[in-house]
């Protein structure tokens, strides 16, 4: 939406919604923190009632049988004696009582008879030596029902065991008494045995019938690993998944009395989140109904501001089709009003900078078209043609020249004095810009015209310099590096302004920097002396001369090129001509300042007796 009215709506409508949400969130979480670890406690509470509830029942068992074993008929053998003593405790939660001799051979108290010599609490109670035994369920040889056997020794007056007495006790008993646990709808109690085996559940499906510890063959998911905590005698919490993919909660403690039983509650996740299920649902109810009251306030609120924000709107556009002299008439008496007279005023205020502006742009066009014919002119000022000299077959120059900005303060110059001598010079003038670039044809003028008229290098330098100190008010100054190169002989005469020194390679040897008398700068000392200086230049070698554009240029990390690098980078070059050895230097400035803008101008200048016509 792209109106006022919209973005009120979105922005609005949107925050309080996000903020809804967040509280309905919040609201969620603290109901779901508070109910659940309230239902595990309780649920806790009452299996932990129940565990000893089952627990004192197993102790009431044990009791009852070891008291009938006191009895004294019991031991005189006479089995007449012993069935009327057995009958007397029968019913209750006994299927049966029954008397076995130390052979193993039994009489229930309904008349029936066999052996349980191979029985474990048989063996446990008359081999073992134990004082009382509860067994696992097993199945009963007199009734054929599932139950499980509580036994104790019968001893004589010397204390030797002449049989035993055993209750059986259906395990319906137990499952009875974990059915009677109602946590909700569908929770459900049960009894897992000390081997896993689940002994009392609700579901006929399940009981005696499935091992906790391989309940994944099943489908189950984590319940192995309930049972082997329940096993292990834990009390605790788990949760597991039945194989329809339905979560469960396992609540579950130990059964005293019992051989290793353990007691369990399994509570539907989703049943127990319930109430905090139906508090979110009320909570997004009145969620809603707070949301759709917000929106329609802001309905009516956003229509009362549109309508001359649309007419401001299409004010704006007016005066974005370029009809300047159109005003707006908008009487809100609010910040409205006041927005469409600020409007009007800048109206009459961008109609006049949009003048101004005009007359700049052509002023600024024009001072960018003279820059440009002024590089066009300073680049044709300075030599540009290789070689220069056909007739001098055994000379070999180059020089190129690249300014900073459209026009440059560097120069570099070269010309015949005679047949014979060649004269050539480079400089570089203080500032950058037009003043430079006028200093430096002024310096390029004089040195020229003093060489001309047939002066000595310290002359031309001394006339030069008192030249441009006189008037110099803005107190600029150049730096020069001038010579004389006889290309007959190979004599070699040059004199120093403060200028960079070249680089000599003689034939056969790297560059090396060459000795000069530094000087000082041209322009701001009158009076000064400047003194020459000789070599020799033999076929081969190679003068390199350059400004400090090249040795100051810098990388993005504000980091010099240096001379070290512009020495390596002269030596480095395949051949010892003067175009490659300018070239080489170039490329190597190139990769070092990888796109950088330059801070000042390059200019460089090799020159040298060639071994062969260059």
């Amino acid at each position: 939406m792209r109106t006022i009215r919209g973005k009120m709506l979105v922005n609005f409508g949107g925050v309080l919604s996000m903020l809804l949400i967040v509280f309905g969130v919040v609201m969620y979480l603290q109901s779901r923190n508070a109910v659940v670890p309230l239902t595990k406690r309780l649920s806790k509470e009452v299996l932990t009632a129940r565990s000893d509830e089952m627990g004192r029942l197993l102790d009431g068992y044990l009791r009852d049988v070891h008291t009938v074993v006191q009895r004294k008929p019991l031991q005189s053998g006479d089995p007449a004696a012993i069935n009327g003593e057995l009958e007397m405790v029968t019913g209750g939660d006994y299927e049966m009582l029954f008397y076995a001799d130390a052979s193993g051979h039994f009489r229930t108290t309904d008349g029936q008879e066999g052996n349980v010599a191979d029985r474990l609490y048989f063996k446990a109670v008359i081999e073992v030596g134990v004082s009382h035994y509860i067994s696992e369920p097993i199945v009963s040889r007199a009734s054929g029902e599932p139950v499980f056997v509580v036994a104790c020794p019968i001893l004589d007056e010397q204390g030797e065991r002449i049989g035993m007495v055993g209750a059986t006790v259906l395990l319906e008993t137990l499952t009875g008494i974990a059915s009677n646990i109602n946590i909700s709808h569908k929770g459900f109690g049960y009894v897992v045995g000390g081997d896993g085996m689940l002994i009392a559940h609700p579901s006929d499906d399940w009981r005696l019938k499935l091992n906790l510890l391989e309940s994944d063959t099943y489908g189950f998911k984590q319940l192995d690993e309930v049972g082997r905590r329940m096993v292990a005698g834990e009390s605790g919490f788990a949760t597991y998944s039945r194989p329809d993919g339905s979560s469960m909660i396992a609540i579950f403690h130990p059964v005293r009395y019992s051989p290793g039983w353990s007691l369990g509650i399994a509570i539907s996740e989703d049943e127990m989140m319930g109430p905090a299920r139906r508090l979110m649902h009320a909570v997004i109810f009145l969620m809603m109904l707070v949301v759709a009251a917000v929106l329609l306030v802001v309905w009516g609120v956003s229509n009362g501001i549109s309508a001359p924000v649309r007419a401001l709107c299409q004010g704006v556009k007016t005066v974005g089709e370029g009809r300047l002299d159109q005003t707006l008439d908008i009487r809100t008496g609010d910040e409205i009003e006041t927005l469409a007279s600020a409007f009007n005023t800048m109206q009459g205020d961008l109609k006049a900078h949009i003048e101004t502006l005009r007359r700049t742009t052509v002023e600024k066009e024009r001072i960018e078209r003279d820059l440009h014919v002024a590089n066009k002119i300073q680049t044709s000022m300075l030599p540009r043609i290789f070689p220069p000299f056909p007739d001098i077959d055994n000379l070999d120059l180059f020089a190129t020249m690249e300014a900073a900005r459209e026009v440059g303060g560097d120069f570099y110059d070269f010309f015949l004095v005679d047949d014979s001598r060649l004269c050539f010079s480079i400089g570089d003038v203080s500032g950058k810009g037009v003043s430079a670039a006028l200093f430096m044809v002024i310096t390029r003028t004089i040195l020229k015209n003093q060489a001309l008229q047939g002066h000595s290098l310290a002359e031309i330098m001394r006339g030069t310099n008192e030249m441009l100190c006189d008037g110099n008010e803005e107190c600029m100054f150049v730096t020069i590096f001038m010579g004389i190169l006889d290309v007959r002989s190979g004599e070699l005469e040059y004199v120093c302004a403060g200028h960079n020194p070249p680089l000599l390679a003689r034939r056969d040897a790297p560059f090396a920097f060459l000795e000069v008398e530094p000087g000082v700068v041209a322009g701001v000392l009158e009076g000064a002396e400047f003194r020459t200086m000789k070599t020799m230049l033999a076929p081969g070698d190679l003068l390199y001369l350059y400004t400090d554009g090249v040795t100051e240029a810098m990388n993005a990390r504000d980091e010099l090129f240096g001379e070290e690098r512009m020495l390596q980078a002269a030596n480095a070059c395949d051949g010892r001509r003067a175009q490659t050895v300018i070239a080489a230097v170039r490329a190597a400035l190139d990769g070092y300042v990888q796109g950088t803008p330059a801070s000042d101008d390059v200019t460089m200048l090799a020159l040298g007796i060639a071994d062969t016509p260059s």
